[in-house]
């Protein structure tokens, strides 16, 4: 039984406005990390001269810091009520980037850097846990549809743009994240949450589905973290690449965002459709497109290979992520434990990728495929791990 079929619209009792308010916030949320946890390499390279060899230690040291602030998020959530820790959290991510704007010294910058990781990673599983609030099943997966093309949405115009910004103004990147937290947070003092008997939806998936949920919630999970070893490896060698360094530096972000507006337009397809979620095997085919689009992106020096590679490789992320997450929210009644696990594996992704990467660089110094071919191999491993939980599957 689809659920297209089985599920019924959720009755939106006046839970609009606040959604929508919800959306906003992590529009800017996702300004602020893409800025700071993305078009930050651009800024390295341009601000100091770095290269892959100091981009891709950085980003793994935030994937670390991701892991810790997206795990700390449920043990607070009980200590403090969500809003109230939401709006803690933008005051001090704005402060921090407040100091960025001043700040002219690598070390200083890589510090506040890893602090703002922290608390960004920290926001999002309250942000998801939110926006379930009072769904069923259907309703969720509108939900994170509409949540996903935001995110995804506001983040690939943010890293095309910022190209500009850093070509002109590098500290604009910084003081633009202020004005976001700041809006962010003036935005937090005016919501106010839907009354609804709980305050987690109450999702309940149809039995005869959940074997079919948890199996993909399986296969996504295991490709999420090189999911996102891929997007912070690339964002830390990109801006190095040969068909990157050929362009104007103020389009070289915008080159560098096509796999995030593919993304972008993945999502809004999963919105229109539900095929995906009684398809498990499909993340499995995803997960092989993403190594193959990653050697072609980074290994084939061709300004239309990269494009053509990176359409690829966005439509794939953009199933596994949207699998991760839809799958762990409506099997778990849109816990904030379980949005926080689905965060910690995306900071898993973003120390091993890029970790994997600089070793690779210091173990062979000079060589530029280096780093690339020890991603490649933490890609591949994960390609390997679906197989084996496919074929397992198939025995059940």
């Amino acid at each position: 039984m689809s659920d297209a079929v089985a599920l019924k619209p959720e009755i939106d009792l006046g839970a609009g406005r606040f959604l929508f308010k919800i959306y906003t916030l992590e529009a800017l949320a996702s300004v602020g990390g893409n800025l700071l946890m993305f078009g930050i390499f651009f800024y390295m390279q341009r601000r100091f001269g770095w290269g892959a060899s100091k981009n891709l230690p950085l980003s793994s040291a935030q994937g670390a810091a991701y892991v810790a602030g997206a795990l700390s998020a449920n043990p607070l959530s009980r200590w403090i009520d969500r809003q109230k820790l939401l709006r803690l959290i933008q005051i001090a991510m704005a402060l921090i980037a407040l100091a960025g704007v001043w700040t002219d010294t690598p070390a200083a910058i890589v510090t506040l850097l890893l602090a703002y990781t922290l608390l960004s990673a920290a926001q999002w599983p309250l942000l998801e846990s939110l926006i379930s609030i009072g769904a069923n099943p259907a309703g969720l997966s509108r939900r994170i549809s509409i949540y996903n093309l935001v995110w995804s949405g506001s983040g690939a115009i943010t890293v095309a743009a910022c190209g500009v910004v850093i070509a002109h103004a590098p500290q604009g990147i910084f003081l633009i994240t202020v004005f976001a937290h700041l809006i962010a947070l003036l935005l937090l003092t005016r919501i106010r949450p839907p009354s609804q008997p709980s305050s987690v939806a109450h999702l309940h998936p149809e039995p005869e589905l959940i074997p079919l949920r948890a199996q993909a919630k399986r296969l996504s999970r295991i490709a999420l973290p090189a999911t996102f070893a891929v997007i912070y490896a690339l964002g830390a060698i990109m801006p190095t690449l040969a068909v990157i360094q050929s362009t104007a530096p103020a389009a070289r972000t915008l080159l560098a965002s096509v796999w995030m507006i593919s993304r972008w337009f993945c999502f809004v397809c999963l919105g229109m459709t539900v095929w995906w979620h009684t398809r498990p095997r499909a993340l499995l085919i995803a997960a092989i497109v993403i190594f193959f689009a990653f050697l072609g992106i980074t290994l084939i020096p061709s300004l239309p290979s990269m494009v053509l590679w990176q359409i690829m490789m966005g439509i794939a992320m953009g199933l596994i992520y949207s699998g991760s997450l839809y799958f762990g929210m409506v099997l778990s009644d849109g816990s904030t434990a379980q949005n926080a696990y689905h965060e910690a594996l995306i900071g898993l992704g973003s120390i091993l990728g890029p970790g994997c990467g600089a070793l690779a660089g210091q173990l062979r110094p000079g060589d530029a495929h280096a780093s690339i071919i020890a991603v490649a191999a933490i890609l591949w491993i994960s390609v390997l791990a679906a197989c084996a939980v496919s074929l397992q599957l198939r025995r059940q």
